[in-house]
């Protein structure tokens, strides 16, 4: 079964029908070039005016459709899509035998994975009649989602919030051979190229070799699933999320795990509360007892926020929530009580 569909962006897109887990999960590629595909999984939703999830992936791989607080979602009749960016070993692997990716040839900036999850909403909306797509990022793939424009609602759960805040030591050691380039402007630039990627590939070539055994990839395919990842730790080098640059047309939910890095949650709230002080259309959660795996600590908090912010009590609401699982209470601050709240986190950080 096979999807032809026409873009008016300047990249070809087609849906190839791979099989299926089950009865409801499709799993699909998107062909934007013989080069350059993206692995998804779709679970459509009960009917074309629910809304459905473009989950972006995390930085080692994207969500299944059948893990736990996604089938929460899909059975309130939510649909799901759950994707992976071409550089990540689900889309290599789903290369032809010969072909090499893309991404070997140049690298890609976070606003260029952007597009692909654009380019993907986009033919999800034609093939299937869906109306209604929200993007939902985790961790690395907030980076890419705070390029995303087009959206009524976008939920970031937690995210990173700039590189430094999540690794400091390799922020720090990327600072000092920057630093060093003054010293060598000739030949200095390259040298920092090559210690990063020398960083990169020592990092990522145990997480590969994890991932062709649990998944059962194509080892062959080894060489260019390191070289995807370092793609990926190259996009985001420096990053920092510019507040002044999101636009208050779309709404931002941002779930922040209370038991995450002490260093990536205090750099979440500074920026939450520097966008609820620039009265940026902004709510968000900090839930209780949950880590920054979230989907896999709290899956019924992390899918019945989701659903809140949708359809749920919390579609209108602003400022910041206390979420608590156990009890499954919520603490809703507005205002100078949002900043304050904040503030108290900070200093017990």
């Amino acid at each position: 079964m096979q999807f032809k569909l026409s873009m008016s962006s300047l990249l070809v897109a087609s849906f190839v029908f791979a099989g299926s887990a089950s009865a409801e999960v499709e799993k699909l590629t998107m062909k934007l070039s013989n080069d350059r595909v993206v692995a998804v999984e779709i679970v459509k939703p009960k009917n074309a005016k629910m809304p459905t999830f473009l989950f972006l992936p995390g930085v080692n791989r994207g969500l299944i459709a059948n893990d736990d607080a996604l089938e929460k979602l899909t059975q309130q009749g939510f649909g799901v899509v759950a994707m992976n960016f071409s550089v990540q070993p689900f889309s290599v692997d789903a290369l032809e035998k010969g072909i090499k990716p893309a991404f070997r040839s140049k690298s890609f900036s976070l606003a260029e994975l952007g597009q692909e999850a654009d380019t993907l909403a986009a033919q999800v909306k034609k093939a299937y009649g869906i109306q209604n797509i929200v993007p939902v990022s985790i961790s690395y793939s907030s980076a890419v989602s705070s390029t995303l424009q087009n959206y009524p609602l976008i939920i970031d759960v937690v995210p990173m919030t700039s590189s430094a805040a999540v690794n400091p030591q390799l922020e720090a050691y990327r600072a000092t051979l920057k630093a060093g380039e003054i010293w060598n402007p000739i030949f200095g630039p390259g040298i920092t190229r090559s210690m990063l990627d020398q960083a990169y590939y020592s990092q990522w070539n145990s997480q590969v070799e994890a991932m062709i055994e649990t998944f059962k990839l194509n080892a062959g395919r080894k060489s260019d699933m390191v070289e995807g990842y370092t793609v990926l730790s190259r996009a985001a080098e420096g990053f920092v999320w510019d507040a002044s640059k999101t636009p208050k047309t779309t709404k931002r939910v941002f779930m922040l795990a209370h038991d995450d890095s002490e260093s990536l949650l205090k750099d979440q709230l500074q920026l939450v509360s520097k966008l609820l002080s620039a009265n940026a259309n902004v709510l968000a959660f900090v839930v209780n007892k949950s880590g920054h795996v979230m989907p896999a600590d709290q899956p019924e908090a992390y899918a019945s926020i989701i659903a809140s912010v949708t359809t749920g009590t919390m579609k209108d609401a602003t400022g910041i929530v206390e979420f608590d699982p156990g009890s499954g209470k919520a603490k809703a601050f507005k205002g100078a009580e949002a900043q304050k709240y904040i503030q108290s986190i900070i200093n017990s950080l």
